[in-house]
Order: structure tokens, then sequence, then C-alpha cells
């Protein structure tokens, strides 16, 4: 391949992979506010605040059945459930005791009160508010166990209970603390050790594998500022570290397939005999014979799109507990707007790429696997994260903090592991790869 040729092929997969990115990280914030723009909502703090202030002109509802109102609900929160809400046709249909207040609709992930704030708001109704994350995010906005009014459960029977706490092992609290400030701080400051040394490289994988790095430093350095800055409530925040860890798996894993491509199979290489033509027989660059990689990837794609389905049938969670770790009062949970992200989009997003990968095998005459390896790559990095999400947090369900302390060594073990490939492979990688 000419040097020239080589470098219109590179800036057209560059900009095919910035146009995929862009694309990418813009589809789930415009879904967010297609789904959430339309409907006032509030915080618990800002909630607590108008209740405390309002003197009876600011109710807060609980908006689940009544079984689970009855079962244990916020202290001081009346019961309204959304088939009742849904089933009002009119405002002159609202209960009295709701008619003229303000309205702060609460369930248990913000999702069931999201649509009743929808609805009622239609009737005419504008002093009504959804409350962000649910019970979720309530149980997190305490400041300790022994709560006042809407800082504690109590029961249809009147009986008062703390909201859901969970003692931390001693050394629970050392892992814990060890991941979050020692093992964290050492992975991405290693990932942009590795983003310096692979700056200069012009070889495609190494070039995408630094781009990878670089997401994934921005990514866990999001995650460090929802923490420090914002105590784990900034949604925006979070969603960069998501889609950083997103970017990053994508990239790299298009690093692997384009380098085992060129530097292994030799698959791609018009002037080279591919690793695979003794099993072949013959080679569909020399004669009119199919390719057996090629007829490999029609299997591998479709059951790479059959393994995004396992996501989507994931349960929900709704679980949240606060505990203490080293006398600092602490929440753990799994917010639905995370698992929407984990469990849904990632998913039905890679079953698209891997679906315009297949198709541009299939219909793409000439030098399809550079396009189809890309968008393989783009599916390969949200299916992964939605597996790595998915699965600790529904391994560790009861006990979050085994899901936040093997997600940080696994980020570990994800970097040294990039570390030591290049390491063993450094003669030949960091040579300039034949044209």
């Amino acid at each position: 391949m000419k040097a020239s040729e080589a470098n219109a092929r590179t800036r057209s997969l560059a900009l095919a992979a910035t146009i995929l990115a862009t694309v990418g990280a813009l589809a789930p914030l415009l879904c967010y506010w297609l789904y959430w723009g339309n409907v006032p909502t509030i915080l618990p703090m800002e909630a607590k605040k108008l209740l405390r202030a309002g003197n009876g002109s600011t109710l807060l509802i609980d908006v689940r059945s009544r079984s689970d109102f009855d079962s244990r609900h916020v202290d001081g929160a009346y019961n309204w459930p959304q088939a009742g809400i849904l089933a009002t046709a009119s405002k002159d249909d609202i209960p009295a005791q709701f008619a003229g207040r303000e309205l702060l609709l609460l369930c248990n992930a913000g999702i069931a009160s999201r649509s009743a704030t929808l609805h009622l708001r239609r009737l005419g109704l504008a002093g009504v508010t959804n409350v962000r994350g649910g019970l979720q995010d309530w149980i997190a906005d305490v400041p300790g166990r022994n709560g006042d009014v809407f800082e504690r459960w109590r029961t249809g029977a009147g009986n008062v209970m703390e909201f859901p706490y969970q003692p931390t092992p001693l050394y629970h609290q050392v892992l814990t603390v060890a991941s979050g400030y020692g093992v964290k701080p050492a992975y991405t400051l290693l990932s942009l050790v590795l983003v310096i040394i692979l700056w200069r490289s012009t070889a495609p994988d190494l070039a995408a594998l630094r781009w990878g790095l670089i997401f994934f430093f921005f990514g866990e350095n999001f995650c460090a500022i929802n923490y420090i800055w914002f105590n784990h409530t900034s949604y925006f925040s979070e969603y960069l570290h998501s889609y950083g860890m997103i970017l990053a798996f994508s990239f790299i894993a298009y690093a692997l397939f384009e380098g085992t491509d060129r530097r292994v199979l030799m698959l791609s290489d018009p002037n080279r005999k591919c690793v695979v033509l003794s099993l072949c027989k013959g080679c569909i660059k020399y004669a009119s014979n199919s390719c057996g990689l090629r007829q490999t990837f029609y299997l591998i794609i479709p059951a790479a799109i059959l393994l995004a389905f396992i996501p989507l049938c994931a349960p929900w969670q709704t679980a949240s507990y606060n505990t203490t770790i080293f006398r600092t009062f602490y929440n753990y949970s799994h917010p639905s707007i995370q698992q929407q992200l984990e469990i849904l989009y990632c998913p039905m997003a890679a079953i698209v790429m891997f679906a315009a990968s297949l198709l541009v095998l299939v219909l793409k005459t000439e030098n399809p696997l550079d396009y189809a390896k890309l968008l393989f790559a783009g599916g390969a990095g949200l299916l992964g994260f939605a597996f790595l999400r998915g699965a600790l947090f529904r391994m560790f369900a009861s006990d979050m903090m085994w899901a936040a302390f093997w997600e940080e060594v696994t980020e570990l073990l994800f970097i040294a592991g990039v570390c030591a490939v290049l390491w063993i492979f450094r003669q030949g990688l960091f040579e300039r790869p034949p044209t």
C-alpha cells in the first residue's frame, strides 16, 4: 500500500471514528432530554427544604402502590398511587387533600413518579414536581442514621424506623479506601504515562490505543470530580465517566483488532499472504476463492448480537443503603439513570453497531474490513461496559462495596495488561510498520 493511500485511509477512518464517537456521546444525552427534559425535577435536598418551609402548602406524594406504602414510606409522605393518578381525568377529580397544594412526587427510582408528574401537569396542575432519583436518591441524602421527619421510614401501622443502614466491617473499609485513594490514582496516572509514551506513535493500532487511553484518563477524572465536588450526585459527571470507559474499551478493542490484522494475520494487506492461507488452501487476494476468516466473521458477529440481548433481560435494581466508612457517612446505590445507560442503551447501541459491521462486510466490495473492524470495536466497547457494570452490580447487589472495589481492581488489571503487552512486544510494536 502506498504511503498516500495509507494516509488517506487513516484520515478516513479517523473521521468515521470521530463521527461515531460524537453521535454516540450525544445520543444518550438526547434521549435523557427527550424523556426527562419536559418534566420539572427537584433534588431530594431541595425537596426537603421546601417541605420544611412550606407549612403544609407543599406535600410529599409517594406514588407507589398502597401495599408498598404501608410496608414503609418516608415519614411525612402521603400516598397517591400512580395508577390512581393516571386514572384522573381532570383537575376536578384531584383528591381534596391534595388540591391547591404544591406536590412533590416520589417513587422507587424516579421513573413512575415522572409519568405521574407529566400526567398531572397535562391536566393543568402547574405545582407538581418530580423528585429526582426517587427513594434511591432520597435515602442517600441524609446526614446520619437517626433522622427526623422526612429522613426516616414510617410504616402503615405508625412505627418509625431508620433508613436502610448496613455496617461495614473494618477490612471492607480498608479495601474501600485503598481502592479509591490508592488503586484509582495508580491506574489513572499509569494511563497518562502510557499516553505520553505513545504520543508520537503513527501506527494505526498504537494511535487507536493512545486515544483509548486518553478517553480512559478523562473518564476516570470525571469519576473523581463527581465524588470530590458533587458527592456522587452529578448525573452528568457520572455519564462522562461512563462514556469515557465506553470509548476506551472501543478504541482499545479497535487497536487489538487492527494490530492483530496488520501485524499477525495480514488479512487486510493486499500485498502480503494471510497467515491462515494454509487452512483455506487458497486466498481471495490471488484467486476467486471465498475468505475463510470473513466467513468466520459472519458467524462471530451474529453471535455478538445475540450476546447483546443478555443485559437487556437483566432485572433493574432499586437498592440503596447507607453505611459508615471510617466515620464518614456514605451511601451505596446504583441509580436507575445509570442502569438505563448500562443495561438498556449500551446493548441496544451495540446491536446496531454489530449489525452495521455485518452489513459492511456483506455489501461493501472495496476494503470492507477497515470499517467493519471500526464498527465491531464500537459495539464491543459498548457491550463490554454493559457486561462489566451489569455483572458487578448484580453479583454484589446486597453488598455494593464489592462492586465498587472490583471495578477499580478490574480497571487496574486492564491498564496493567496494556502495559504488559506493550513491554513484551516492544521491539516489534515500536518499529515502523511495513507499508
